[in-house]
């Protein structure tokens, strides 16, 4: 009998023991970094030591959605997809293209914002009205970016390329470039708050692109992160912060981008 007692209190003690492990496994979840880039307004910026902008929130709201803990790394642009190779972040969310994250060989989210590429330049130019002008003329734009892969591709143009796009931008005032290819939402922030009236948008939208959560292959977060994405789109929390950080309701919600995303795939294929 003290022989079965004792037994049973041992089995006892080692199933309360695995119970422990597992469900205190469970409920420690570790902090993660994601990247943003530090000057990328209306998106991702820093202004008096404080993250702010439209993808810093649908970030939080994302996060709170996924249970993720996580502290968010100011950086250049040139560094976010170098930070997630080599392990410094595990997320990145600052206009990452599915066109950038397929080149660096990332894992990306479903898409949650649509936007393009456009021509911006001097308020007095009446020789640049759309790409066809841009042959023989010196472009400004941002190292490592689409809108420098795109302005690449046009014939006879010479690009002069920046770490940061505000170099680009203040390049044009100063005139000393013809032209700033860059996204349509950065460039219209630029041009109502800071360009002074020097400029202007001319042309029509050069391209359409869309913005993913970017991580490196065979993470564990790229799930959970769809799943909120979801969530928020379904719960009003997307077209609030939209309305807020934009001026207007979203033309497209992420769950139409993702089918598109989708029927994008079937083609390739």
């Amino acid at each position: 009998m003290i022989i079965r007692v004792r037994r049973k209190l041992g089995f006892g003690l080692v199933v309360s023991l695995l119970v422990f492990l597992l469900t205190s496994g469970c409920t420690t979840e570790k902090t993660i970094k994601v990247g943003i880039e530090n000057n990328f307004r209306p998106f991702t910026f820093t202004e008096g030591g404080e993250n702010k902008g439209f993808e810093v929130e649908l970030w939080q709201a994302i996060a709170q959605k996924a249970n993720i803990k996580y502290e968010l790394v100011p950086m250049e642009n040139g560094e976010l997809s170098k930070s997630i190779k080599s392990g410094e972040v595990d997320l990145a969310i600052s206009g990452m293209t599915i066109t950038n994250a397929r080149k660096n060989n990332l894992e990306y989210s479903n898409p949650y914002f649509q936007t393009g590429l456009v021509i911006l330049t001097s308020s007095d130019n009446v020789v640049i009205k759309g790409k066809e002008d841009l042959a023989q003329k010196v472009v400004a734009t941002q190292n490592g970016t689409t809108a420098y892969n795109y302005a690449s591709e046009i014939q006879g143009v010479k690009i002069r390329s920046y770490p940061n796009i505000s170099d680009a931008y203040d390049e044009l005032k100063k005139k000393n470039v013809d032209a700033v290819i860059f996204d349509e939402r950065n460039v219209n922030d630029f041009s109502q708050n800071t360009a002074e009236g020097k400029v202007k948008i001319v042309g029509e939208l050069l391209s359409k692109e869309s913005y993913v959560v970017v991580a490196n292959k065979r993470n564990k977060y790229i799930g959970r992160v769809n799943q909120a994405i979801e969530a928020v789109s379904k719960d009003g929390t997307y077209e609030a912060l939209y309305t807020k950080w934009f001026g207007a309701k979203p033309e497209i919600m992420p769950d139409k981008l993702k089918d598109q995303l989708e029927q994008d795939k079937e083609h390739e294929t």
